[in-house]
C-alpha cells in the first residue's frame, strides 16, 4: 500500500504542478501575467474613481432625504476614503472635518467618545485609510503606516469581519516597495477577520508576497496564486492516506 500511495503521491504532485503553471510558465515574472496584473490594477483604479462619485451621490442623497444621522455620517465617511484618494488633498480634509462635525452632532444623544465616533469601528476604519492616503500623498510615509494601522486596531464591526478591510492603499503600498509594512497589516487583519475565505487569502497572499509577485489584494488573487503555482495542496487529505 505505501508503494502505491508514493506512487499516487508522484501522480499527483506531477498533475497538480501541470496545472498550477499551465497559464503562466514563467511564474510571477510572465510576461502574460505581467500584463493582465496592470490591466488589472488599472481597472481598480477606474472603479474607485467611479465610486468616488457614487458614494457623493449617495451621500447628497441621504442629506436630501434628511436620512437618520447614523446613514449620513455613513454615507460621507464611505466617500471620504476616496475623496482622500484622488479629490485634491484640501477638500479631502475638509471633508473629514464634516465627518467630525456630524459625530459632535451625535455625541451628546448618543454619547459617542473618542477618536471621531467611539463603537462605529466601519466609520473609524474608513476615516483612517483617508487619513492614510492624505499622509502618504503629502510624502508623510511615517504617518500614512500608523494611520493604516490604527484603521483596524480593536475592530468591531460586523461589517469588516464580514468581508474584510480596505487594501487599496495596501496595494499601494506593495507596489511601491514597503512589504514589511504590508505583511503587518496583513497579520493583524486575523484579530478580527476570520473564517476560511480570509485565511485563505492571507496565505495566498503571504506567499505570493514570499514569492515577489505583483497582487492584486483581491478575492481573484486564490485563482492566480494556483494557476502560477503557489497553491499549497495537502496532498495527505487529497489522498486520504496517513
Amino acid at each position: 500500500m505505501k508503494f502505491i500511495s508514493f506512487l499516487l503521491y508522484i501522480l499527483l504532485f506531477f498533475t497538480l504542478s501541470k496545472q498550477s503553471y499551465a497559464d503562466y510558465l514563467q511564474g510571477c515574472n510572465d510576461p502574460a501575467y505581467l500584463v493582465y496584473v496592470e490591466k488589472r490594477f488599472a481597472y481598480l483604479e477606474s472603479r474607485n474613481r467611479r465610486l468616488l462619485n457614487e458614494t457623493w451621490k449617495d451621500y447628497q442623497l441621504s442629506l436630501s432625504l434628511n436620512s437618520n444621522p447614523y446613514q449620513v455620517l455613513n454615507n460621507l465617511s464611505r466617500h471620504i476614503k476616496y475623496s482622500a484618494q484622488f479629490e485634491p488633498i484640501e477638500i479631502a480634509e475638509l471633508k473629514i472635518e464634516r465627518a467630525f462635525e456630524y459625530a459632535d452632532e451625535m455625541s451628546t444623544e448618543q454619547q459617542i467618545a473618542g477618536d471621531v465616533y467611539d463603537g462605529f469601528s466601519s466609520e473609524n476604519h474608513y476615516v483612517d485609510i483617508a487619513r492614510a492616503w492624505i499622509a502618504y500623498r503629502q510624502g508623510d510615509v511615517e504617518g500614512a503606516f500608523h494611520a493604516l494601522h490604527n484603521s483596524i486596531k480593536s475592530v468591531d464591526s460586523a461589517l469588516l469581519g464580514a468581508f474584510g478591510p480596505d487594501f487599496d492603499l495596501v496595494r499601494q503600498l506593495y507596489n511601491d516597495g514597503y512589504i514589511d509594512v504590508v505583511v503587518a497589516y496583513i497579520n493583524k487583519t486575523e484579530s478580527f477577520w476570520t473564517g476560511k475565505r480570509p485565511d485563505a487569502l492571507r496565505s495566498v497572499w503571504l506567499n505570493m508576497i514570499k514569492a515577489g509577485c505583483k497582487i492584486q489584494f483581491d478575492s481573484i488573487d486564490t485563482i492566480k496564486a494556483e494557476q502560477l503555482g503557489l497553491t499549497v495542496v495537502d496532498v495527505q487529505k487529497v489522498l486520504s492516506f496517513d
